[in-house]
């Protein structure tokens, strides 16, 4: 009966159209026999040329609750089969949408005040803060907040006296690095703030949070040494479960944090990843989530690992692929699974080491061509090389832009031997990036 009732429900997507990992969740969606509903941003006005389903539905991220309605107005009109779950793919912003949709559906969900929180770098550290009060193990950086528009000199004393330097400037609502810049001194500080206001002045990003406060802030918060790391899980009623752990062999110093490459299974000893483990339940307990889909960030710091991010969604890009579960099956096929409510227990990570470079963008203008490719997927344990990024379209590096070229992906008997082929395969891959004209 259960195969039966999930045949006749359906399974809604939120995503941004440029998120890389749709057609992964759709697939995951079919192969569990269950209709995948796609809520997204695109244009209605080129439905056409996008060739989207007919049971999609365009929404609006910066409306949480008008987009949760507009997705369960059209399930209703075009007598779609009932959801079971809503997933979100991409960014924080399909998160907030997700758990608004899934509380008016009635589905399990989050509490919106922790979709929320988790996506909010400020009320993140501030919910940390107060659970490290009340004596739980979570470590938390200084901070303090800002307008974005507030004089650097002014700000530059309460940094010097509250957090200390170095220090990170950090927009609230942004993810995968954008806008996160290192400052050691006022000077630095000046700028970081003076490049932030750049990047949140757009309308766009203007229109971001309900209350229009917080895409105006800035966190900046103390520097925490030591290597990074990415934690993987799914909650289910609040108990955690790992499902991967990546290490970050470059490091992530600043001034900017573009992330470069993932490997899994991690290097560091087991007692540290017991340590990363607990962080991160710690930090979820502290924000309120309890099921679903994480994604966590956290630092090695010679006091113990703090927890940079913690995001109620799953591994951004086309990251995912490095991970295989069971007999072949993928992320997304375990957490459509988790979602509708099935035993993933069983489904263990693969024994080989595998890995993920997104490849950097290094430096601003057009692309005009990508050369290398057939010698970098020749490199030894190199098992895919995907070009994102087409010839014409403009590069943007960190900390303003927020994409990458491409993605490398490799998988051996070690993670050393993961590492050095995807370094060399980078090493095959050559740019040629031309000046953008100036506007007339």
């Amino acid at each position: 009966m259960e195969d039966v009732a999930v045949a006749r429900s359906s399974i809604v997507l939120v995503m941004h159209t440029t998120s890389y990992n749709v057609e992964a969740f759709v697939s995951a969606c079919q192969r569990a026999g269950v209709r995948a509903v796609i809520a997204s941003d695109r244009c209605h006005v080129l439905d056409g040329a996008w060739q989207w389903p007919s049971d999609s539905v365009t929404i609006d991220f910066h409306d949480p609750a008008g987009a949760a309605a507009a997705i369960a107005e059209r399930i209703a009109s075009a007598g779609l089969p009932p959801p079971r779950a809503v997933i979100p793919i991409g960014g924080e912003a399909a998160a907030l949408v997700a758990t608004r949709t899934a509380e008016r559906l009635d589905l399990r969900a989050n509490a919106w005040a922790a979709a929320e929180a988790a996506a909010n770098k400020l009320r993140m550290r501030e919910l940390c803060a107060a659970a490290q009060a009340r004596g739980e193990a979570v470590r938390v950086p200084r901070f303090r907040v800002f307008p974005f528009d507030a004089d650097p000199a002014r700000v530059a004393i309460d940094v010097a006296e509250n957090v200390g330097w170095p220090c990170v400037v950090k927009p609230l609502l942004l993810s995968g690095s954008r806008g996160v810049i290192r400052a050691d001194d006022p000077a630095g500080l000046a700028a970081a703030l003076a490049r932030v206001y750049a990047i949140l002045s757009t309308p766009a990003l203007l229109a971001m949070s309900d209350d229009g406060i917080a895409c105006r802030q800035v966190l900046v918060e103390s520097f925490i040494p030591g290597p990074e790391v990415a934690l993987e899980g799914v909650l289910t009623d609040g108990t955690l479960r790992t499902l991967a752990f990546f290490d970050k062999p470059d490091p992530l110093d600043g001034p900017f944090f573009e992330e470069t490459l993932y490997v899994t299974p991690s290097r560091h000893a087991a007692a540290t990843q017991a340590q990363v483990e607990e962080a991160v339940r710690a930090v979820a307990r502290a924000v309120g989530l309890v099921t679903g889909p994480i994604h966590a960030e956290v630092r090695l710091s010679p006091d113990g690992p703090v927890v940079i991010e913690i995001a109620a969604r799953s591994i951004g890009g086309l990251c995912s692929r490095t991970l295989r579960f069971g007999a072949g099956f993928s992320l997304e096929d375990l957490l459509v699974r988790h979602a509708l409510g099935r035993d993933v227990q069983s489904l263990v990570r693969e024994d080989a080491a595998t890995g993920v470079m997104m490849i950097p963008i290094q430096r601003a203008g057009i692309l005009k061509e990508v050369g290398g490719v057939a010698r970098a997927r020749a490199v030894g344990g190199v098992e895919d090389l995907v070009i994102t990024t087409r010839p014409g379209e403009t590069l943007v590096p960190l900390p303003e832009g927020a994409s990458y070229l491409g993605f490398i992906f490799a998988r051996g008997d070690s993670p050393e031997q993961v590492e050095a082929s995807l370094r060399a395969a980078h090493g095959q891959l050559t740019f040629e990036i031309v000046p953008r004209l100036p506007l007339s």
